[in-house]
């Protein structure tokens, strides 16, 4: 799992650097005031450093898993198990992938937008603002979503759903239905950004809100409340 997390991250990467390098104009915008309009330029190049961000996180959850299997899971002195925080980062967790893989997407996501920004060559980011903040939920919502649908945690999207507390295969059907509707209302939502910005009306917008709130976070909860009885 973690080999082809890392894999995916470098594919993704040398697509969005190979995007730079054909299409996007040597020089381009760096950096915006805070009244959204363009302060600095330079090297186009400054946009790959956001592809990188994938390919050093899931890179660091490669190689602490790697290491934790060469120790046989256990500390220096071989005598006690690992703790926690090491559990998780190592990838002995069930949350582990689900955050390894969340993560990724979502800083590989923030790569494209910030290309696309560049690429376009707006000068003023305050006119797709609303739509860079659908896109960004989406991602968060995808980025809980995948977090915390593993394991014996009893949340979906941080909401603590005691009321499933030692029915295993109960909350485990919640979570999946999370998950799914989790990663599906988030990619719906990056379209129907991308669509506000192609026909230049927020409408598009309004409709991801409504959509992420009710899929990726009503719909779950009251899934879970039914498994209650």
């Amino acid at each position: 799992m973690r080999r082809s997390i890392f894999t995916l991250s470098i594919i993704i990467a040398v697509l969005n650097m190979m995007v730079i390098g054909i299409f996007m104009p040597a020089e381009v915008i760096t950096l915006y005031g805070l009244n959204g309009m363009a302060v600095a330029y330079g090297s186009k190049w400054f946009y790959a450093l956001y592809a990188l961000i994938p390919i050093i996180i899931s890179g660091v959850f490669l190689i602490a898993d790697i290491s934790s299997r060469k120790n046989g899971g256990e500390d220096d002195n071989g005598d006690e198990p690992l703790s926690a925080i090491d559990e998780f980062l190592s990838g002995h967790s069930k949350k582990s992938d689900n955050a390894d893989l969340a993560a990724t997407w979502f800083f590989a996501v923030i790569s494209w937008v910030l290309t696309g920004l560049a690429l376009n060559e707006i000068e003023n980011i305050g006119v797709i603002m609303p739509s860079i903040i659908v896109v960004m939920l989406s991602a968060v919502l995808i980025f809980t979503s995948a977090l915390y649908s593993g394991g014996d945690m009893l949340q979906i999207c941080g909401v603590e759903i005691n009321w499933l507390a030692g029915k295993d295969k109960a909350l485990k059907r919640a979570q999946r239905l999370s998950t799914m509707l989790g990663v599906i209302s988030g990619m719906l939502g990056v379209c129907l950004a991308a669509w506000s910005l192609v026909i230049n009306n927020n409408i598009p917008n309004c409709i991801a809100v409504a959509e992420l709130f009710i899929f990726a976070f009503l719909l779950p909860i009251i899934y879970a409340h039914s498994q209650k009885k």
